[in-house]
């Protein structure tokens, strides 16, 4: 029997489908500076859809570091290169100026990924970005963002679009393991998958690991309940 494999693959849940719908409607506001957000609970695959939508469409994507807090500049820096400025102005005044001209010149919608972790400044010098070059910025993170914005008012106004990303669900968990591994599961497994992860995509890819290892150590490709709660009572999802 040939080795069955993990192959690195993009799949299209729910979340994903949403997610393109929100952008389409939030384009229509092309030339005005606003705001769009996606959030919810860690594991749900927020981060990995920011950036497959990136690498297939005209927008920019920066992940917010923690080592922006003491360095506004080290942020706008990073922005910069993010939006394809090779040379970043190494001052904070000429760094935003040069963010302002690109956008302008070539507008395109640019996620920012965990901002909630910066203080308010920051979201002062975003906004003030998307109004000068009248663009679109669409907030990642998890639940706090939510308040985090809500205590912005300028920007919570101009936030027109919401999108929570809920747990995968139990058809996207079937879909995930046959277009990564072929492994073809039952509802009855892929449903306690799904409870036992709470509808963490990590999680899922975690124990699908181990039943890609269980099946090739029986030499089968059929997952059995069984083999489903032993991989999972086995402490290999990492809970």
């Amino acid at each position: 029997m040939k080795t069955i494999q993990l192959k690195p693959t993009f799949v299209k849940t729910k979340n994903v489908r949403k997610t393109e719908v929100m952008m389409d409607a939030l384009g229509l506001n092309q030339g005005e500076g606003c705001f769009g957000m996606i959030y919810g609970q860690a594991g749900r695959g927020k981060t990995r859809t920011a950036q497959w939508y990136t690498a297939h469409n005209d927008t920019g994507y920066l992940r917010i570091l923690s080592i922006y807090r003491t360095s506004e500049l080290a942020f706008l820096y990073d922005l910069c290169k993010a939006l394809g400025i090779i040379t970043p102005p190494k001052r904070k005044a000429q760094a935003f100026a040069a963010i302002v001209d690109k956008l302008t010149d070539y507008p395109k919608p640019v996620f920012l990924d965990e901002i909630e972790k910066m203080p308010n400044t920051f979201l002062e010098i975003v906004r003030d970005i998307a109004d000068i070059a009248g663009v679109l910025f669409v907030f990642i993170g998890e639940d706090e963002l939510v308040g985090y914005l809500e205590r912005n008012r300028r920007v919570w106004s101009r936030t027109f679009k919401q999108l929570e990303f809920k747990p995968i669900e139990i058809a996207d968990i079937i879909v995930y393991a046959v277009e990564t591994t072929g492994l073809k599961l039952s509802i009855q497994v892929a449903s306690i998958l799904h409870k036992a992860s709470g509808g963490d995509f990590r999680l899922i890819r975690r124990d699908l690991i181990g039943l890609v290892q269980a099946a090739n150590a029986n030499q089968t490709d059929t997952i059995t309940e069984k083999m489903a709660n032993i991989i999972i009572k086995s402490g290999f999802s990492g809970k």
